[in-house]
């Protein structure tokens, strides 16, 4: 199968804005920072990475999406176009849109350019499986082993390494959990990691499923986890310790009563996605469902949320 990659390059401003939109027409959107913006966001950078400056983007920031062939290209482009002619942007003059088409053989050497082991928490480590036998580890470390499927990011952006930081404090051996929108699978690995074995992974789109799954034999761990197509929880029958979901606002507030609705008592919702600006509403709309917020993190524009059924 052939793929359609569209590169926007733009200034770091802007990207909140462009991932959210293009999250609308995608399955998934891969941000892309300069050297010089990664140094800066990251303590020990040269320690902890080693990045090829060629890979990355001289300057600012590229975000990345990919259409399979059957989608119509075109009029993608023309939805991005329009998107950015309407849309009060910073450097609007200055954005920039590439287009290639990438052959499914050759997408395994395209992460290989630039996916590379990181620290994400104070034990979580994701690791692309070709990096394993030349990783160096700690034997306190947790290491999900992640092949990105095409469309899927590779766990680095805020939204996911804040889930990785809650699940790493909340989840224990003996709690039953669902993780919602499972993209790539790597909540529903941290989760296993941290010694759950009662584990559902859902997700609407069929590709995801399929990604979480290679990503599940990767790290061994496919036999303890259920992995279903599913629309959110609308037609979830079962009963959780921990609902997990990586999504965006909107689709957080549709969930929050069906989440309250599934979790036991003292069960906790680890809700991501959300931008800064809907922070204040998805709160309210916990606390009126019956949740705790037991904390709240916020990294680069976006915000995660640990909520308890009390």
């Amino acid at each position: 199968m052939k793929w359609h990659e569209v590169a926007i390059h733009t200034v770091e401003e802007n990207e909140e804005k462009l991932s959210i939109f293009l999250n609308t027409i995608s399955k998934g959107v891969s941000v892309e920072h300069s050297i010089d913006i990664l140094k800066q966001k990251v303590d020990n950078f040269d320690e902890k990475f080693r990045l090829d400056p060629k890979d990355y983007p001289e300057s600012n920031i590229r975000l990345v999406v990919y259409f399979d062939e059957t989608q119509d290209i075109d009029g993608r482009i023309k939805d991005i176009k329009e998107y950015l002619t309407q849309t009060d942007l910073v450097n609007k003059e200055e954005i920039e849109i590439d287009r290639k088409i990438i052959e499914e053989s050759d997408w395994e050497n395209e992460w290989k350019k630039y996916f590379h082991s990181f620290r994400v928490s104070d034990t979580f480590v994701i690791v692309p499986s070709w990096e394993m036998e030349d990783y160096s580890y700690e034997e306190s470390d947790r290491l999900i082993k992640l092949d990105p499927g095409m469309a899927f990011g590779t766990g680095d952006h805020p939204t996911t390494s804040m889930c990785l930081k809650f699940i790493e404090s909340t989840v224990k051996p003996e709690h039953n959990i669902i993780d919602v929108g499972t993209g790539s699978g790597i909540l529903s690995i941290a989760s296993h990691l941290m010694g759950a074995r009662s584990i559902k992974a859902t997700d609407i789109d069929e590709l995801s499923i399929k990604v979480a799954y290679d990503n599940f034999m990767i790290n061994d761990c496919e036999e303890d986890i259920i992995l279903e197509t599913a629309d959110l929880l609308k037609n979830e029958d079962g009963r959780y310790d921990i609902v997990i979901a990586n999504i965006l606002a909107h689709i957080i507030e549709e969930m929050i009563s069906n989440s309250y609705d599934k979790l036991n008592t003292n069960g906790y919702f680890i809700a991501s996605g959300i931008i800064v600006e809907k922070r204040d509403d998805i709160v309210n709309k916990m606390t009126e469902a019956g949740f705790k917020i037991n904390e709240i993190l916020e990294d680069g524009g976006w915000v995660s949320i640990l909520a308890e059924k009390v």
